[in-house]
């Protein structure tokens, strides 16, 4: 263990519409990134002959999303016969680790650079990895259905991870007892998140339950009816015995943005503050089969379909939204 509102008028929203179009074919805790060179690969092995959707290689997925992404692994397996793409699920940070270090010819992961990552490209003067978004997910905080609490704004959760001695029960006196934050460990992206989100990458100074993985943190929210578990929309989005916490916050004009349901609607509106990029690095800037593979997540219409049907946002996709305010 580690020692993490405003009331609102209904809001809602429906998705009248979605038109999927093809587009075209933590801190000082957790440390052991270490930047190699990234040399050119030899002319003379046998990935000269592999294209964008034929040869052999194996990519790293962030392992708190692999579950959720195994469909869209799946549809490029079948659609290529000459490609043979292995898929390794591991934790965030390792897959970033295995990136920098010139391991990995690509990952997928739902997280941006932490600071340290991003300080040691800028230390070796290294340009950002190259990047496709596949898709947008959201940071949530999931409870059971009677939880006493169901809005919170983003400043009181900056303030729970961000200040000493700042407690959920102090902020809401309906509260008889703190509730248990529980999250995926510190080397997953969902604990990556939060820092880069609530604490400005500094370590958290609420207490919070690590589990080993997002089923875990899941699991013990579903047992605890004191407990709030981080994870993301895609792993809640489905389950009709949790609710996720509405989140009110200040939009970049300053004004303020009141909770709204937790759903993809709002993600594409703007109104809700902790989108999530699931998105594709890789090694090397060029059309090889890591990113024939990553284009293909990102562009196939099936894979589109896939990810709106579950909840959250595709990347490229057209919606026809009309709001519904109560």
């Amino acid at each position: 263990m580690q020692n993490a509102s405003q009331p609102a008028k209904k809001n809602t929203s429906r998705i009248i519409s979605a038109a999927v179009v093809v587009c075209g074919v933590f801190v000082a805790a957790v440390s052991g990134i270490v930047l190699f060179s990234c040399d050119k690969p030899d002319p003379k092995s046998s990935e000269q002959y592999e294209t964008a959707t034929t040869g052999k290689a194996e990519l790293l997925c962030d392992e708190s999303i692999a579950t959720f992404m195994q469909p869209t692994f799946r549809l490029f397996d079948s659609s290529y016969n000459d490609a043979a793409v292995g898929i390794k699920a591991v934790s965030a940070r390792e897959a970033m680790t295995q990136l920098f270090g010139t391991k990995a010819r690509g990952i997928v992961i739902a997280r941006g650079y932490l600071a340290d990552e991003d300080s040691l490209l800028k230390a070796n003067k290294v340009p950002a990895h190259a990047s496709t978004i596949i898709a947008t997910d959201a940071l949530v905080f999931a409870v059971q259905r009677n939880f006493p609490l169901d809005t919170i704004s983003l400043a009181q959760l900056q303030r729970l991870f961000s200040e000493k001695g700042v407690s959920l029960k102090g902020m809401f006196p309906q509260l008889k007892t703190e509730p248990t934050i529980i999250c995926p460990d510190s080397y997953s992206s969902e604990y990556g998140n939060l820092l880069l989100y609530l604490t400005k990458n500094a370590a958290p100074k609420h207490a919070i339950t690590l589990t080993k993985n997002a089923a875990e943190a899941k699991a013990a929210v579903l047992s605890n009816p004191n407990a709030i578990a981080v994870g993301y929309l895609s792993q809640f989005a489905r389950e009709t015995t949790l609710k996720m916490l509405k989140i009110g916050f200040q939009d970049t004009t300053g004004s303020y943005v009141r909770p709204k349901a937790v759903h993809q609607s709002y993600i594409v509106m703007g109104k809700y503050p902790l989108p999530i990029k699931i998105q594709g690095l890789l090694l090397e800037d060029r059309r090889n089969l890591p990113w024939g593979y990553i284009t293909f997540l990102r562009n196939d219409v099936r894979t589109k379909e896939y990810f709106l049907k579950n909840g959250i946002v595709p990347e490229g996709a057209r919606f026809n939204l009309i709001p519904d305010e109560e």
